[in-house]
C-alpha cells in the first residue's frame, strides 16, 4: 500500500522566550551600526539558557504538535529528527523523543545528520517511507531541532535556537511535487571536528561560494528535468536574511540563464550588479520572497529547521496560501543542497492560528547584550560538563515547555515539563501589525541614526525653542498665558475657568451639582522625532510636570531625544459566544465566514469606512468551560474608538449568532489594546548625565539598581508603574483621554505574562543609557468629550493638532521622561526632597504669602528643610523686618538673607524696585541699597540714591535713538542697567576689599571660606544679581545676538576687573603695559553695557549695530576713564585700580601725583592717544550714532568736572 498526495498536514515551530536584539549587539560589540541589521539584515536572535537543549526544544514542540492538533500517539509509524547540535555521539535525539509515544514503540526513524540539511533528509525519507511497500498507513512526524552559537566576535551573531515539528500525511495541505533534484560535494566550508567545542570551523567565503553553486547546480538540473520554474513564493535554507536575497537573485539569474533569456545579468557580474538586479527584481522579492524572511530576521539561524521556518513566515505573513506553488531550497554545509516544490491544497487559516506566531514573538523575553554575554560566557566553560542541576523560573518559559532538570554524574539527563500557573490567556490573538513588529526596532534604530546625522542643527534648534520657555516657572499665571497666546497664537481665555460650562457638565453626567478643576501646566524640553513639544499636563500632584520637564531636557541635551513609533489605530471588540460544543467548528464557520462579517460591521460605521477605518479582521478565541470569544478588530483612524467599536459588536452579534448557531453573551470592547502599541525609546550619553554632585557613570549605575529593584519585585513594579502613570495620565487628563482606559489597559499589559513587571527597561550598552516604554494606549482626538469643552481645542493647538498616534507618542514620552525623573530622583536624592520642594508653594499660599513673594518664601523652607505653615510665616516676618548682624549667637546655621531697594532713576516711566533673595552662611539679614549701616558701606561703598540717580541722569542724555518707537516699557532697559551697574559696583568692592578669595569665588565658584562677613554677603549677593539679570535677558529679550552681547559684556566687566588689579600689582613690580591695563580699566565705567540695554527698547533691531555699539562703548569709555581717574585720583587710593594712578607708576612720578605739570603731560600724552583712537573708531561707526559720542564727551565733563 502506497500513499497518494503526500505531504506537509500541518507544522509547529518552537523558539526559546529568550533573545537578544541586534541593534544592541552592534552597540555592545562595538562595530559599526547596520553591521548586523543592515549588513546581515537580521533583526533578533533567539538563543537558549543552559536549562535548554535540543531535546527540551524536540520534546516542546512534538507535544505541541500532537495536542494543538488532537493528534493520537498511537497513530505515529515514523518519527525522524534532523540535528546538527549532537547531546551523545551514539543515543540519538529521536529516542528521547519516545517518552512522547507511551506504549507506541513500533516508530521507525533516527536522527539524519549533515549541518543544516538534516531535516530535508529526515523530511524526504519519511515521505520515502509513506510512499514505499512498507507503509502502515500511520502518520509520520519531521523534527529539526538545533542551537546555533558561535565564538565571541561577529560570527556570534548569526546564531539562533528552534526546533520545528511536520506531521506528515496523505492528501496533506502542501503536498510535495514528485521531481526534485540534489547536490552533493566534499567540501569543508563548515565544520565541528573538536569534540570539546561546540562551536564549529567556519571558511565564511567558501561557505557562500558553495551556496550558491549548490543553487546553480539544483536550478539547472531542475531544469533539465522539468522545465516549469515558476513559483509564487520561495523559501531558502537562512543562515541570515541577506544571503536570502543573494539566493532568491541567483535563482533568477539561472532562471534567465536555462530559460535563455537576457538580462543583463551574467555568473562573471553577479556580485558586482547585485544592487541592480535587486531593483530589476525587487516586485518580485518583495512579494514572493522577502514574505518567507519573518522568522529568521527574529530568531536567526536554526539550522536544520531554518527552511520551514520560511515556510510557516508564509503562512503568517499571506492571507491563503491555496494554489499556490512555492520553491523550497535546502543547503547543508559539507555539503548537501536538494531544490524541491510545494503545492498548497487547503486554506492556511486554520494553521495560522493554531500556530500563533505573532502572539509567542510578543510574549518573549529582551535578555540585555550584557547578560547575553556572560550566558555565553558561562555556557563555554560548563560545555560537556556532568553533575548539573537546573531550576528554571516561570517567566523564563513557555507554558506547557520540556526544560532540563539534571545532568547526572555519567551524563544522564533528566528532563521535566514546565507547569505555570492557571492564568486567564487573553492576549491571544491580539498583535500587532506584522510588517511594523518586524521592522520596530530598526526603525528606531534608524531614526537615531538620521537624527545623529544632523545632531548639531537638532540642538541648536532645540536650545533656540527652549530659551522661548526658560524661567517660564518663575512667571504669573498672566505672563504665562501672554507667552502662551503670542508664541503658539492660542485663545487663553478658556484656559482661565478650565473651559467647562456647567450647562455642558450637566449633560455629560447625571446628577450634575457641578465641577471640579485640576492645575494645567506645561511640560516643557520635550524633543520627539526632531520635533519640540510644550506639552500641556493636567494634575494635581506637585513636581510631576517640573520633574518631567527636567528629564526631557537631560534627554534632549545627553542624547537626540525621544524616538518614538506607534502601530495603527486598531481596536478589538468581544463577543462572547455561550453553549460552544465545538470550538473547531466554531472557529472555522468564523473564518469561512470572515468577509462577510467585516461587511456587516462596516455597515454599521460607514463614516469610518470613508475616513479610511472599519472593520478589518475577525478572530475566534477558545475559552473552554462552553466558551468563546469572538474578536473583531477595527481601525478607528483618529478617535478612541469605545463608542464605535460597541456600535459595531451590537450590529453584527446577530449575524455571529446565526452562523455559529450559539447564544451571544455580552458585547464590549476591550480596553487593552494591544494592537494599539506605542513605544518611545532613548539612547544618552552617560558621560553627560550628571546629577547633582554624582557623575554620569554613578547616576546610570545607581537608575539601573532602582529599575532592577522593580523588576524583581511586584511591589516596587506598581509604584514604578505609578511613576510612569503620572506622565501619561496627566497628559490624557489635559487632552480630554479616558485615562481610565489607558489606566487598565496598562496595568493589564504589565501582568500580560502572568506576573506583574515593570512597563519600562532601562539598560546600559556601551556607555549608552538606554530607557524605552512599550504600552497599548488607546487615545484619540476626535469625538468623545472633546466636543464639549472649547479648551481641549486650544491644548491640542498646543500640540499643532497631532493624529491619534502622534498624541499617543507624545503621551508615552512624557511617561517615560516621568519615570527617568522619579528613578533618577529616587536613586540620587530621594524623591521626597523634591517633592516637598514643590509642595512648599501650596504651603506659602495657605500662609497667605503675597503672590510675589511665594518663591522667596519656597526657597526659605527649601533651605531650613522645614516645609511647614509657621516656617512660612517666619519666613514672611524676616522679609518685613531688619534683622541685625550677630543678633543670633551660638553655632552658625545657614541663613537666608534678602535684599531691597526702590530706586527713583531719571529716565524710567516707574520706579524700579528690586527685591532679592540671596543665601549666605551667615546670620540672615535684610540689605537695603538706602541703609546706611556699616556694613552696607563695606559692600556698596558710599555710592549712594543721590550717585545713582546722578548716573542715569548722564546716561539720560546718551541714548542710541530717543524718538524710537518703544516695543515695550522702557523699565526693563533700567532694571538692566541698575543691574548691570550694582553687579559692576559690587565686583569691584569685593575684589578691592579681598582680592584672592573674591577671584576664586568669581572664577570657580568655590565657597568663601574665611574673610570678612561683608565679603560673603557681598560675593552671595552679587552672584544672585549676575543669576537675576541672566533671567530678565533670557525672558524678556527677544533678539538672540543681543542676549548674547549683553551675557558677554557683563563677563568682560567681572574680568576686566580682575585683570586691572593684577597689571597694576605687575606694575608695582616693574612690569609696565599702560594700553592693557585701560583695555581693562575702562570696562569699570560700563558705556558698552549701558548702549547695549538701550538697544532693548528698540522696535526696529539690526543685529549690526551690536559691532557699532562696541566701537562706540569703547572710545567714551576710554575717555570717561581718563577723566574720572584723575578727578577722583589722590594718594589714599593708590591701592585701588587707576589710570593715572598707573601712569604715574610707570614713569616713576608717583609722588608728584598732585603737581598740575604733571597732569597735564598726563591728559597731553593720552589725548593724542584718544583722538588718534577716535579717528580710526569713527571711520567704522555709522552716522547715525556718530553725533552720541560728542553727547557722551559733553555729560562726562559735567559728571566729573575735570581738574584741568
Amino acid at each position: 500500500m502506497k500513499a497518494i498526495n503526500v505531504g506537509i498536514e500541518t507544522i509547529e515551530i518552537y523558539f526559546p522566550k529568550t533573545y537578544v536584539n541586534q541593534a544592541e549587539l552592534e552597540l555592545f560589540d562595538n562595530v559599526q551600526q547596520g553591521k548586523y541589521t543592515i549588513g546581515l539584515g537580521q533583526v533578533n536572535m533567539a538563543f537558549v539558557r543552559p536549562f535548554e537543549d535540543v531535546n527540551t526544544m524536540a520534546l516542546t514542540v512534538v507535544t505541541n504538535l500532537l495536542e494543538k492538533n488532537q493528534i493520537n500517539p498511537a497513530l505515529i509509524g515514523r518519527l525522524e529528527v534532523g540535528t546538527e547540535s549532537l547531546l551523545d555521539k551514539s543515543k540519538s535525539t529521536k529516542t528521547t523523543l519516545m517518552r512522547l509515544f507511551g506504549e507506541n514503540t513500533n516508530i521507525e526513524g533516527v536522527t539524519s545528520i549533515n549541518a543544516c540539511y538534516g531535516g530535508t533528509n529526515a523530511l524526504f525519507n519519511t515521505i520515502n517511507w509513506m510512499q514505499s511497500d512498507a507503509w502502515d498507513g500511520r502518520l509520520g512526524i519531521v523534527v529539526c531541532t538545533d542551537i546555533a552559537v558561535y565564538a565571541k566576535g561577529s560570527a556570534r551573531t548569526t546564531g539562533g535556537a528552534g526546533a520545528i515539528a511536520m506531521l506528515i500525511a496523505p492528501n496533506a495541505t502542501f503536498t510535495i511535487e514528485p521531481i526534485r533534484t540534489t547536490y552533493m560535494k566534499d567540501n569543508y566550508d563548515f565544520y565541528k571536528p573538536n569534540f570539546h567545542s561546540e562551536y564549529p570551523t567556519v571558511d565564511g567565503q567558501l561557505s557562500i561560494q558553495s551556496y550558491l553553486s549548490s543553487i546553480d547546480n539544483c536550478i539547472q538540473s531542475y531544469f533539465k528535468k522539468n522545465k516549469d520554474l515558476n513559483a509564487d513564493f520561495y523559501c531558502f535554507h537562512s543562515p541570515f536574511h541577506k544571503m536570502v536575497q543573494k539566493s532568491f537573485l541567483r535563482v533568477k539569474l539561472n532562471e534567465s540563464f536555462v530559460q535563455k533569456v537576457e538580462t543583463g545579468f551574467t555568473f562573471e557580474n553577479f556580485n558586482e550588479k547585485q544592487s541592480q538586479m535587486l531593483k530589476f527584481y525587487q516586485n518580485d522579492w518583495l512579494t514572493k520572497a522577502f514574505p518567507s524572511c519573518l522568522l529568521s530576521r527574529e530568531l536567526g539561524n536554526i539550522y536544520t529547521g531554518a527552511l520551514y521556518a520560511g515556510l510557516i513566515s508564509l503562512i503568517e505573513t499571506q492571507e491563503d496560501l491555496i494554489n499556490k506553488r512555492i520553491m523550497m531550497f535546502s543547503y547543508g554545509s559539507g555539503c548537501a543542497a536538494s531544490l524541491f516544490f510545494l503545492k498548497c491544497h487547503k486554506p492556511t487559516g486554520i494553521l495560522k492560528k493554531t500556530i500563533k506566531i505573532q502572539e509567542r514573538l510578543q510574549q518573549r523575553i529582551r535578555i540585555s547584550c550584557i547578560e547575553y554575554d556572560h550566558i555565553m560566557q558561562q555556557r563555554e566553560i560548563n560545555y560537556n560538563k556532568h553533575s548539573q542541576q537546573y531550576q528554571p523560573k516561570q517567566v523564563d518559559l513557555y507554558p506547557g515547555t520540556f526544560y532540563l532538570k539534571s545532568i547526572d554524574d555519567k551524563y544522564r539527563r533528566d528532563y521535566l515539563v514546565h507547569k505555570p500557573l492557571e492564568l486567564n490567556q487573553t492576549s491571544g490573538v491580539i498583535i500587532l501589525d506584522n510588517s511594523k513588529s518586524i521592522n520596530k526596532i530598526q526603525q528606531i534604530r534608524d531614526q537615531i541614526n538620521n537624527n545623529n546625522q544632523s545632531d548639531q542643527n537638532l540642538q541648536q534648534s532645540q536650545k533656540q525653542y527652549n530659551q522661548l520657555w526658560t524661567g517660564f516657572y518663575k512667571k504669573t499665571i498672566q505672563q504665562r498665558l501672554d507667552q502662551l497666546e503670542k508664541t503658539m497664537n492660542v485663545n487663553v481665555e478658556p484656559f482661565k475657568d478650565g473651559g467647562l460650562s456647567l450647562q455642558n457638565a450637566n449633560l455629560m453626567v447625571e446628577n450634575c451639582i457641578g465641577k471640579i478643576s485640576y492645575p494645567l501646566g506645561l511640560g516643557l524640553n520635550f524633543l520627539i522625532n526632531g520635533q519640540c513639544y510644550s506639552v500641556p499636563m493636567a494634575i494635581e500632584e506637585p513636581s510631576v510636570i517640573a520633574a518631567a520637564s527636567a528629564a526631557a531636557k537631560t534627554i534632549s541635551e545627553a542624547g537626540v531625544g525621544f524616538q518614538t513609533y506607534s502601530s495603527r489605530p486598531v481596536m478589538m471588540g468581544q463577543i462572547q459566544l455561550l453553549d460552544v460544543q465545538n470550538f473547531s467548528k466554531i472557529e472555522c464557520l468564523i473564518d469561512s465566514n470572515r468577509q462577510t462579517i467585516i461587511n456587516r460591521g462596516n455597515q454599521a460605521c460607514q463614516s469610518m469606512v470613508k475616513r479610511g477605518g472599519g472593520v478589518e479582521d475577525v478572530k475566534c478565541r477558545n475559552l473552554d468551560k462552553g466558551q468563546c470569544s469572538v474578536d473583531v478588530f477595527i481601525n478607528v483612524c483618529d478617535s478612541m474608538g469605545a463608542n464605535l467599536v460597541n456600535t459595531v459588536l451590537e450590529y453584527v452579534a446577530p449575524l455571529i449568532s446565526e452562523i455559529t448557531g450559539t447564544r451571544v453573551g455580552i458585547k464590549i470592547l476591550t480596553n487593552l489594546c494591544m494592537n494599539r502599541k506605542v513605544t518611545a525609546q532613548f539612547n544618552l550619553d552617560i558621560d553627560k548625565m550628571n546629577y547633582k554632585q554624582f557623575n554620569g557613570k554613578e547616576v546610570a549605575k545607581l537608575m539601573l539598581e532602582a529599575y532592577q529593584f522593580a523588576e524583581l519585585d511586584i511591589y516596587r513594579a506598581v509604584t514604578h508603574n505609578k511613576g510612569i502613570i503620572n506622565g501619561i495620565e496627566a497628559v490624557c487628563n489635559a487632552t480630554g483621554q479616558d485615562a481610565r482606559a489607558v489606566n487598565a489597559s496598562l496595568h493589564g499589559y504589565a501582568s500580560i505574562n502572568g506576573q506583574y513587571k515593570p512597563l519600562s527597561t532601562f539598560r546600559i550598552v556601551n556607555n549608552q543609557f538606554i530607557g524605552e516604554l512599550t504600552v497599548p494606549i488607546s487615545v484619540g482626538t476626535q469625538g468623545g468629550v472633546l466636543p464639549q469643552n472649547p479648551l481641549y481645542s486650544q491644548i491640542l493647538s498646543i500640540l499643532d493638532y497631532p493624529d491619534s498616534q502622534k498624541l499617543a507618542e507624545i503621551i508615552v514620552s512624557v511617561g517615560l521622561a516621568s519615570n527617568f525623573a522619579a528613578l533618577r530622583a529616587l536613586s540620587i536624592e530621594g524623591i521626597q526632597k523634591g517633592h516637598m520642594t514643590l509642595h512648599a508653594r501650596n504651603i506659602a499660599i495657605a500662609s497667605g504669602i503675597p503672590e510675589h513673594l511665594v518663591d522667596e518664601a519656597v526657597l526659605f523652607m527649601k533651605n531650613r528643610n522645614n516645609f511647614s505653615k509657621q516656617t512660612a510665616l517666619e519666613f514672611l516676618k524676616a522679609y518685613n523686618v531688619f534683622y541685625e548682624i550677630g543678633k543670633a549667637k551660638g553655632k552658625q546655621m545657614k541663613a537666608f538673607c534678602t535684599f531691597s531697594g526702590s530706586f527713583d532713576l531719571i529716565g524710567t516711566q516707574e520706579k524700579v524696585d528690586l527685591h532679592v533673595v540671596f543665601e549666605c552662611d551667615q546670620n540672615k539679614i535684610n540689605l537695603n541699597y538706602t541703609d546706611d549701616s556699616a556694613i552696607n558701606r563695606q559692600i556698596f561703598g558710599l555710592k549712594g540714591q543721590e550717585w545713582l540717580k546722578n548716573l542715569f541722569s548722564v546716561l539720560d542724555t546718551v541714548k542710541i535713538n530717543r524718538e524710537a518707537e518703544l516695543y515695550q516699557s522702557n523699565n526693563l532697559t533700567s532694571k538692566l542697567k541698575l543691574l548691570a551697574i550694582l553687579i559692576n559696583l559690587l565686583s569691584f568692592n569685593m575684589l578691592s576689599l579681598d582680592f584672592d578669595r573674591s577671584k576664586n569665588f568669581i572664577l570657580n565658584q568655590k565657597p568663601c571660606l574665611g574673610g570678612a562677613i561683608s565679603l560673603k554677603y557681598g560675593l552671595s549677593l552679587m552672584n544672585e544679581l549676575i543669576h537675576i539679570f541672566e533671567y530678565n535677558i533670557d525672558q524678556f529679550v527677544g533678539f538672540p545676538q543681543l542676549r548674547q552681547a549683553l551675557m558677554n559684556e557683563l563677563n568682560n566687566i567681572i574680568l576686566a576687573h580682575i585683570k586691572s588689579f593684577e597689571l597694576l600689582q605687575q606694575a608695582k613690580q616693574g612690569q609696565f603695559n599702560f594700553e592693557e591695563f585701560l583695555s581693562s580699566r575702562q570696562k569699570r565705567l560700563s558705556c558698552t553695557m549701558m548702549l547695549l540695554c538701550d538697544c532693548i527698547s528698540l522696535k526696529n533691531f539690526n543685529p549690526s549695530i551690536i559691532e557699532e555699539i562696541t566701537l562706540l562703548g569703547r572710545i567714551i569709555e576710554i575717555q570717561m576713564t581718563l577723566t574720572r581717574d584723575t578727578q577722583k585720583w589722590n594718594k589714599s587710593t593708590l591701592s585701588e585700580p587707576n589710570a593715572y594712578t598707573y601712569w604715574l607708576i610707570s614713569n616713576q612720578s608717583l609722588i608728584l601725583g598732585d603737581n598740575k605739570e604733571v597732569l597735564a603731560s598726563f591728559y597731553n600724552e593720552h589725548n593724542r592717544f584718544l583722538l588718534s583712537l577716535v579717528q580710526e573708531l569713527e571711520q567704522k561707526i555709522s552716522p547715525q550714532l556718530s553725533h552720541l559720542k560728542d553727547q557722551a564727551m559733553n555729560a562726562i565733563q559735567l559728571f566729573y568736572k575735570p581738574r584741568l
